[in-house]
C-alpha cells in the first residue's frame, strides 16, 4: 500500500529553492497581483502570532492523525507544549520576525518535515545581516565557505568553528538553527541548513554573536564580528555553497550505452505542469523499455527531488525490471494505512477526485480516491477518528511467485542527495529492494504521517501543511535515512564528475 498523491505540497521545505533569507523555501502558493503587500500593513503582530498559532493548533488537532495515535503518546503534549511557547514569545513579539520565527519555531518543534509552513506573499524577505562569512557543514565540523575577500579581519576558508561567545559549536547550531528548522539529527538538515549559523534575519529570539574562536593551521584564533547587510549575490552564494540542483525531466542516451534518467519531483497534481513532464517521461521509457534493460548501466536521478507521489517510481520500476521480478522482490507490506477522518481532509481528497475525474485520470487513481472519501466519511459518521484501509494478509496456504528472470542487464544505479524526501524515500525503497545502488549522499527523512494538505492560518499571511494519514507497520522508521552504498564526496551539481564517480563503479 503505496502513497498514492501529494495535494500541491509534497515537501516544500526540501523542495524549494535556496534563497537570502529562506522564507521563500517553504513557500510555493501565490497571492494575488495587489497593490498593498499584507506583509508591509502595520498590524499588531503579537494579537497576529497569538491567533496564528492558536490556530496552526486547531487545525492540527482537528485534522492530525498524531493527535489520537496511541503508538505516539508524546505527540499531544509536544503540541501543548509548542503553542505555550508560541504564546509566551507573543508576550513581547512586536514586528513580523517575531512572529514568523516563533511560529517557525512551533512547526520543527513537531521535528516532522511534512509539517510545515510557508507565507502566503509571494517573494517577501527579511533584511538579513552576516558578519563576511559563512560556515558549512563538512562531516561533524562547521568550516568557513565563504567570505568577503576584501575583509581580512574575518576566519580564512577552511577555518573550523570552534565556539562563539562561550557556546560550542553544534550547540549553537542547534540553538540558532535546529530550533527553527528541526530534525537537527539528521545530515540532510545540517546539510541544507548549516550555512544559517552566521545569518540573521529579523530573528528576535536569537542574537547576533560577538567573538567567536576558529581553528586554523593548528592553532585557535578568536575574531570579533562585524555583522553588517548580507551581499546581493548571498542566494548565490548559498546555492553554491549547498551544491543544491533541480535537472529537467529527462532521458540522456550517452555514447557508451549507458542512460541517465532524471526525475526532480513526483508531484502528483494532475494539473501541474510536473504531472506532465512525468508522463511523457514513463512513455519515452516504455518505447525505449529494450536499450533501457540491454544498457550496461542506468543512473536514476533523484536529485532536488522533495516527493509528491509514489505511483511515479512504481511506474518507472515496471518499465525496468518488470511485474514477475518485482513480484519475486517485494517491499515489506506496509500493515495498513489510517486516515483521519475531518472535514478539511474529506474535501481535500474529495477535491482531488474531482480534478482526476476531470482530466480523465488513471482507474486505479480514482478508485483510491473514491475509496478514502467514502471511508473517511463513514468513520466520521461513527465517530471514529480514524478510517483503516488494511492490507489482506496473504493466505497460509499462498504459493510463493516463481522465480523471475533479471531483465536488467546492467547495474542501476539510484542518486540522492539530501533533499530526498518523502514520496522520494519511496522511490529509493522500492529501487533498492529491486536490487539498485544508492550512490551519492545520505537522504532527508520522514515520519509515518503522510498525504499532506493546505491550510490557511487565520490572518491570512501564511498557510500550513497538515499531513491526513499514517502508516502502520513500515518497515522504514521515523526520520530514518536512507544512506547510500556508494558516498560520493564531490560536488553534486556536477553531472560529469557524478557519471565519472558511476564510471569507476563499473
Amino acid at each position: 500500500m503505496k502513497r498514492f498523491l501529494t495535494t500541491g505540497v509534497a515537501c516544500l521545505a526540501m523542495a524549494g529553492a535556496v534563497q537570502a533569507q529562506d522564507v521563500q523555501i517553504e513557500t510555493q502558493t501565490q497571492t494575488p497581483t495587489a497593490a498593498v503587500k499584507p506583509m508591509d500593513q502595520p498590524r499588531e503582530w503579537s494579537a497576529t502570532l497569538i491567533q496564528d498559532a492558536t490556530g496552526l493548533h486547531d487545525i492540527i488537532v482537528d485534522s492530525h492523525p498524531g493527535v489520537h495515535d496511541a503508538l505516539n503518546p508524546g505527540f499531544r503534549p509536544r503540541l501543548e507544549q509548542g503553542l505555550t511557547v508560541a504564546l509566551d514569545r507573543a508576550k513581547t513579539t512586536t514586528d513580523a520576525g517575531g512572529w514568523w520565527w516563533a511560529l517557525r519555531a512551533y512547526v520543527a518543534s513537531f521535528e516532522d518535515g511534512h509539517v510545515q509552513i510557508g507565507m502566503t506573499q509571494d517573494g517577501f524577505n527579511f533584511q538579513t545581516r552576516w558578519p563576511g562569512f559563512l560556515t558549512v557543514y563538512r562531516g561533524a565540523d562547521q568550516v568557513v565557505a565563504d567570505r568577503d575577500a576584501a575583509d581580512a579581519a574575518t576566519p580564512p576558508l577552511g577555518a573550523k568553528l570552534i565556539d562563539c561567545d562561550g557556546v560550542a559549536a553544534e550547540a549553537l547550531a542547534e540553538q540558532r538553527i535546529g530550533q527553527f528548522r528541526g530534525r537537527w539529527f539528521l545530515e540532510a538538515q545540517r546539510t541544507l541548513y548549516g550555512d544559517w549559523q552566521f545569518l540573521s534575519a529579523q530573528n528576535p529570539w536569537i542574537g547576533e554573536m560577538r567573538q567567536c574562536r576558529f581553528e586554523t593551521g593548528g592553532a585557535t584564533k578568536t575574531y570579533t564580528l562585524n555583522w553588517r547587510a548580507t551581499p546581493e549575490d548571498l542566494a548565490a552564494r548559498r546555492t553554491r555553497l549547498a551544491q543544491r540542483v533541480w535537472p529537467d525531466f529527462g532521458l540522456k542516451h550517452f555514447d557508451d550505452g549507458g542512460f541517465w534518467i532524471s526525475t526532480p519531483s513526483f508531484n502528483g497534481d494532475p494539473s501541474g505542469e510536473t504531472h506532465a513532464a512525468l508522463t511523457a517521461l514513463i512513455a519515452d521509457m516504455k518505447a525505449k523499455q529494450d536499450a533501457l534493460r540491454l544498457a550496461p548501466y542506468v543512473v536514476l536521478d533523484l536529485r532536488g527531488n522533495g516527493g509528491g507521489s509514489s505511483h511515479w517510481s512504481q511506474l518507472m520500476a515496471q518499465v525496468l525490471w518488470g511485474d514477475a521480478w518485482m513480484a519475486a522482490h517485494p517491499e515489506p507490506a506496509i500493515e495498513a494505512v489510517e486516515w483521519r477522518a475531518s472535514d478539511g481532509n474529506i474535501a481535500q481528497i474529495s477535491e482531488f477526485l474531482g480534478q482526476l475525474r476531470a482530466s480523465n485520470g488513471s482507474p486505479e487513481y480514482i478508485a483510491w480516491a473514491e475509496d478514502a472519501v467514502h471511508g473517511m466519511k463513514a468513520a466520521q459518521a461513527a465517530g471514529q477518528p480514524y478510517w483503516r484501509s488494511a492490507n489482506e494478509p496473504a493466505p497460509e496456504d499462498a504459493v510463493p511467485p516463481p522465480p523471475a528472470p533479471q531483465l536488467m542487464a546492467g547495474r542501476v544505479y539510484v542518486l540522492t542527495d539530501s533533499s530526498c524526501g518523502s514520496a522520494c524515500l519511496d522511490a529509493v525503497d522500492l529501487w533498492k529492494t529491486a536490487g539498485a545502488l544508492q550512490v551519492g549522499r545520505e537522504t532527508s527523512a520522514d515520519t509515518v504521517y503522510m498525504e499532506l494538505r493546505e491550510a490557511a492560518l487565520p490572518s491570512g499571511l501564511a498557510r500550513i501543511a497538515v499531513p491526513m494519514k499514517v502508516y502502520r507497520g513500515r518497515a522504514r522508521g521515523n526520520n530514518e535515512p536512507q544512506r547510500p552504498q556508494y558516498v560520493i564526496e564531490g560536488d553534486m551539481t556536477d553531472d560529469a564528475a557524478l557519471l565519472a564517480s558511476i564510471h569507476r563503479l563499473q
